[in-house]
Formats: structure tokens, sequence, C-alpha cells
């Protein structure tokens, strides 16, 4: 079984990852007592050019999402409660936030903007 950190890390970058990775994943459990992976500013737009290029469908960007969210071996850049923690609840929840659209992307792209990283 490969290491929990290259999982992780396949989650976060391949948006339509192998079923074996999940199904790996799924053997190391649900507890982490440490930070495995950061999702960034920069995983996010990625997945979303995917989408506008036609790579993606948004169906595919809500799956990607919905199997970051809530998990507790990953961070957010900004923190917790920051943009990048908000925009993945955003995208994983289409049904009670907006449609993975154009318009999403726009959204995320102001908001993204509003809060510059650090490093930026």
């Amino acid at each position: 079984m490969r290491e929990r950190v290259f999982l992780v890390y396949e989650l976060i970058n391949n948006p339509t990852p192998d079923p074996l990775v999940i199904e790996e994943l799924e053997c190391y459990g649900h507890s982490c007592e440490r930070t495995l992976g950061l999702v960034t500013k920069s995983h996010v737009f990625s997945i979303l050019k995917k989408m506008q290029s036609g790579e993606l469908t948004p169906e595919d960007v809500t799956s990607w999402a919905r199997r970051l969210e809530g998990r507790a071996d990953l961070t957010f850049e900004f923190g917790e409660e920051g943009a990048v923690r908000e925009v993945i609840f955003w995208l994983a929840n289409p049904e009670i936030n907006w449609p993975v659209d154009e318009c999403l992307c726009d959204r995320i792209a102001t908001l993204f903007e509003r809060r510059k990283s650090p490093r930026d």
C-alpha cells in the first residue's frame, strides 16, 4: 500500500483519481493526528481552468471538492475559515450554494483577489 501522504496529494491534484487511490485511503481510516496535505487557491484555479476548457465537467469539479471536504488530514491556504476552505464548500455543495458554472468561477476569482496570500 502506498503512503498516505502520496494518496492525499493525489486526491488534491487529480480531479478524477484512480479508484484504487480512494480505496487505499479508506484503509487508513478517517482520523489523522497531523496534516498531510495543503489545498491552495492554485489547486482550485487549476481545476476550474480544466472545467472551463471542457476537460472536466461541473460534476467532476463537485466530486473533487466533496472528496476534499471534511478530511482531517488536509488543511487549507488561509486557514479553516479562509477563502480556499469556503470555495471548497461552495464547489462541493452546489445544491445549497450556486451551480458550478462560469458565474461561480468569476465569484471565486473575485474572492481570491480580495484575499491575497502572504507569498503574493
